[in-house]
């Protein structure tokens, strides 16, 4: 497969676009239940279109253009199981960014389309990735960004150019808010590597505050600002620390991709055949994974999905494998390696499909006007969501901290502005809020344990 893959041919590369897009029909056709951040993210383009607002009358920590990307998925009326094929375009797109640069650049020469058969490898290690979450959009415009940051490194003449990379980095943090902090892995990549002014640097910042800024208009127009700054400081700002078990699971997940990149990482320790340009990329990659580290720390929760921008840089290193080593076995031994890594992945997940997607729904309602105080999310399967509760952790504090009088007035407002026809009640705070807002008590009688139905 390495000889194939190595020559300047483009047909393999088709044929293994073809393959994929084939076998995805075929993965289609088992009919796995969605995660359930898949749900909770078609829910929200549900309610965005129409009507209601992000972070105001939703309350959710998705960033506003990922927030945007599945409003307008929703307004085509496509069903969630066809996140396969969305995500796969995005892979394609950005397997294909990940080539040209390679390529373009010399980063590695005489390395044919193995940057793309690499890249495209590692993002099918988990099922999970086959899945359009903010972080595998966002992750778009860093490779965009990249690339420019590449470009720019050529020569020591740093051009205007540099706007597009501060530009890049804040749609991407617009998308998934960790990635605003690889703004600083594209300043210090130019400070290090290339002739950059304090004029251009001016000019790279004045293109991601620009963005910024006209997404803060945006909602400073619409009202709900404050809505929004309240909604990451509990979340997406709040610094945590991962627990032993979450790592031990990420970990096996990637484990195949970091022996991938540890190795080509050695052998960059111990060449000497890597030229100025290239030496320029490999530090630059470095620096990228050293900004993962840290933005593993703010990511909203520690799921495979929400960590995959460990991925570009771990496939850049082991692609050295395949630029530095002599040994033909030891080449076509990593690409097997990935391969069969791959493959156990995704057996190892269909086995425990049960624990990490979404149960069957239990309710007997159908068509029915409905909203969940409780994790439950998959009770909105064949119901019509009501309330802003799509995101059950971040609505969780407003029930138990009810001694607070603004969180009585905002469940309150959020009742009267969207009542139900149903309310499951999982956690018993219906009984918790009655003596707050005695007049929603009133309105539902319990018809089933859980249940409660709005009186007529």
């Amino acid at each position: 497969m390495f000889q194939i893959f190595k020559s300047d041919s483009v047909l393999p590369t088709l044929l293994l676009v073809t393959i994929w897009l084939i076998s995805l029909v075929y993965i289609h056709q088992w009919g796995v239940a969605p995660f359930p951040w898949e749900i909770k993210n078609y829910l929200l383009g549900q309610k965005l279109n129409q009507g209601f607002l992000i972070y105001e009358d939703i309350r959710d920590n998705t960033a506003p253009l990922a927030a945007l990307f599945y409003q307008i998925i929703q307004w085509f009326s496509i069903p969630v199981d066809w996140n396969i094929y969305i995500s796969s375009i995005i892979v394609i797109y950005q397997s294909y960014i990940f080539q040209q640069t390679i390529q373009r650049y010399e980063l590695m020469p005489q390395i044919g389309y193995l940057p793309f058969l690499m890249y495209a490898i590692i993002f099918h290690l988990s099922l999970e990735f086959l899945a359009p979450g903010p972080a595998l959009i966002g992750l778009t415009f860093l490779l965009l960004a990249w690339r420019e940051i590449i470009y720019q490194q050529r020569t020591l003449q740093v051009n205007d150019r540099v706007i597009l990379i501060g530009i890049y980095m804040a749609i991407a943090s617009l998308f998934y808010l960790s990635y605003s902090l690889f703004f600083l892995w594209a300043l210090l990549s130019l400070l290090f590597y290339s002739g950059i002014s304090l004029r251009q640097i001016v000019l790279m910042i004045i293109g991601f505050l620009m963005v910024i800024s006209l997404n803060i208009l945006f909602f400073l127009f619409n009202g709900n600002l404050t809505f929004m700054i309240q909604v990451f400081k509990r979340s997406a700002f709040q610094f945590q620390v991962p627990e032993k078990l979450e790592i031990t699971q990420i970990a096996g997940v990637f484990a195949p991709a970091l022996l991938i990149g540890i190795w080509g990482f050695w052998l960059i320790l111990r060449s000497r055949r890597i030229r100025s340009n290239a030496q320029k990329g490999q530090q630059t990659n470095l620096i990228w994974i050293i900004t993962a580290v840290f933005a593993t720390l703010t990511v909203p929760s520690l799921i495979r999905i929400n960590l995959l921008f460990f991925l570009p840089a771990l496939a850049y290193f082991g692609l050295n494998i395949f630029h530095l080593s002599s040994n033909s076995l030891l080449k076509e031994l990593a690409i097997w390696l990935l391969i069969a890594g791959t493959w156990f992945n995704v057996q190892k997940e269909l086995k425990n499909k049960d624990q990490e997607r979404i149960p069957p729904a239990t309710l007997s309602l159908k068509n029915q006007r409905l909203m969940i105080l409780g994790p439950q999310i998959q009770e909105y399967l064949g119901n019509q969501m009501v309330g802003p509760f799509v995101n059950w952790d971040l609505a969780k504090p407003l029930f138990s901290n009810l001694d607070q009088y603004k969180n009585v007035v905002l469940l309150h407002e959020y009742f009267e502005k969207d009542a139900p026809d149903y309310i499951y009640d999982a956690e018993d705070n219906i009984k918790k809020l009655g003596v707050y807002l005695p007049n929603l008590k009133k309105s539902y009688r319990q018809v089933e344990p859980k249940l409660y139905q709005r009186n007529q």
